[in-house]
């Protein structure tokens, strides 16, 4: 895939998980304790892998960006009659984009 449909996917990615960051969570959906977490941690993954790509050679600079994108819906979230802007879940981002960077590095040296 060419740079250009990356960075368009990432952008698209990007939408989505603010706006399913955003919109109230449907009674039953969490069949487990930590599953806000996980999936936390799952879409940063997925933004940090999709972001790495579309901007090769920005690896830390996606990762700051995408770093303060976290805080900033955890912010819009604590502003919501709905949702909590909750550290745990920033925490949760960073850990998705820690094993992004891993992945990356380690895609270079294989």
């Amino acid at each position: 895939m060419t740079p250009a449909v990356l960075r368009l996917f990432f952008w698209a990615a990007l939408a989505a998980v603010l706006v399913l960051s955003l919109l109230p969570v449907p009674p039953g959906l969490m069949v487990f304790t930590w599953q806000d977490k996980l999936e936390h941690a799952f879409a940063f993954l997925a933004l940090g892998v999709l972001g790495h790509l579309a901007w090769r050679g920005r690896l830390w600079a996606v990762s700051a960006g995408l770093l303060a994108y976290g805080a900033l819906i955890e912010i819009a979230q604590s502003m919501t009659a709905h949702r909590m802007g909750d550290g745990w879940d920033w925490l949760a981002d960073a850990l998705g984009v820690g094993l992004a960077i891993l992945l990356m590095y380690r895609r270079r040296l294989a």
